[in-house]
């Protein structure tokens, strides 16, 4: 009898134990589901009601006119930022780069829930760092839109996850001069315009190509969406994308346009004018007018005459980061350069990244391919006319 009592009460005693252990992870759950939908509250910004708040992470969806937030996953660290806005009404694309070196001070009351997912995340953030602040790649990628929908005072529709290589085959950079109105910025008297210059991404002109070759095919647009979608991440599913299948087919990738984003730089920190930048969402979400004409670009001023296409260029990794030089040459060799040779350069590890010249004036068109390099005039190796130093800046360019 006594056996039995005892055998009663561990078996009372390790239901109560299950018991309680699945209460603590059912309220593990709900707190995280509960944070995400506080989170996604952004009445300040967007009016957004709490009542039509959705789960972003499982609920994420095609509108007629979707904001997709592009990640470029470089380790541990996102290396490129991108929001394209697909209108299936005009069938226009938009492209708007955000620096990833953007430093945001997240509100007060957002900050002190995000505190309860990550009592150590700071309340200002680097926008490159968000993959540091969280030990879960998903929740970086999922509580940085909310962010960064706080950041832009827009709402984002869902997020993709692409890496580095997909980013070099699909993406190239060029320096163009945003223009635009400060609205919160202390940046100049009255309602004057200001202009910053920025390095934004644009289609690859092997990308646009191979747009091109799928152009009017319904068949090859869903597969080729398919096979995009299963090489990256993203919270919006396969069989959703599908329904851009329609708007892909009228695109025309000559025609998509590219944007920077509304800010300033200090000392290379960018800080984004989030109620310019609104607005100026606001307006391309807005245009109801299709884009008929290929964007033109305005000119950056650059003062070299001496074009460094058909000279012999190394590149040399200077900042212990792998891959950078590997990167930088194939980022130059698309735009038309003659890279011969990389390597290690392993006499210090560079911050800023160094293009050394034999002649005075060259160089200078290779500048925008790079964070604020340092040119110099000097010796280069026998071979080459163009030596490149890679330094730690550019693990973000």
């Amino acid at each position: 009898m006594k056996k039995k009592n005892i055998a009663k009460v561990f078996a009372l005693s390790l239901l109560k134990s299950i018991l309680f252990i699945l209460l603590i992870i059912a309220v593990g759950f709900a707190s995280y589901k509960i944070s995400y939908m506080v989170l996604s509250n952004n009445s300040e910004n967007v009016g957004t009601s709490s009542n039509e708040i959705k789960d972003i992470i499982e609920e994420a969806q095609t509108d007629e006119i979707s904001k997709n937030l592009i990640y470029v996953s470089d380790e541990n660290k996102i290396s490129h930022l991108i929001l394209e806005i697909c209108n299936t009404n005009t069938n226009n694309m938009d492209y708007i780069t955000i620096p990833v070196g953007t430093d945001y001070t997240i509100p007060t009351d957002m900050y002190q829930r995000l505190s309860t997912v990550n009592e150590e995340i700071p309340q200002i953030v680097r926008i490159g760092r968000l993959k540091q602040y969280f030990q879960k790649d998903d929740d970086a990628y999922g509580y940085g839109e909310l962010i960064i929908e706080k950041m832009l005072g827009v709402k984002i529709s869902y997020y993709t996850v692409i890496d580095r290589e997909t980013y070099i085959s699909h993406y190239a950079r060029r320096n163009v001069n945003v223009k635009f109105k400060p609205l919160s910025l202390a940046e100049s008297e009255n309602d004057r315009s200001v202009t910053v210059t920025e390095k934004i991404n644009v289609a690859s002109e092997s990308y646009i190509n191979q747009l091109k070759d799928i152009k009017g095919d319904q068949k090859k647009i869903a597969e080729f969406i398919k096979q995009q979608y299963e090489r990256v991440d993203s919270n919006l599913t396969v069989y959703n994308k599908i329904g851009y299948v329609e708007c892909y087919e009228k695109l025309d990738p000559e025609l998509f346009h590219y944007w920077g984003i509304p800010g300033k730089y200090t000392d290379n920190i960018f800080q984004v004018d989030t109620k310019a930048s609104k607005l100026f969402i606001d307006n391309l979400v807005n245009n109801d007018t299709t884009y008929t004409q290929a964007q033109v670009f305005d000119r950056v001023a650059r003062t070299s005459t001496k074009s460094s296409k058909g000279k012999s260029i190394i590149v040399l990794n200077g900042s212990k980061i792998g891959g950078l030089a590997s990167a930088a040459k194939t980022k130059l060799t698309n735009a038309g350069y003659k890279v011969k040779k990389i390597g290690d350069y392993t006499a210090a590890t560079l911050t800023q990244t160094k293009i050394i010249v034999k002649e005075d004036g060259a160089g200078k068109d290779l500048v925008q391919y790079f964070s604020n390099p340092v040119i110099e005039t000097g010796t280069v190796e026998s071979g080459y006319d163009i030596k490149i130093i890679i330094g730690t800046a550019d693990a973000n360019n």
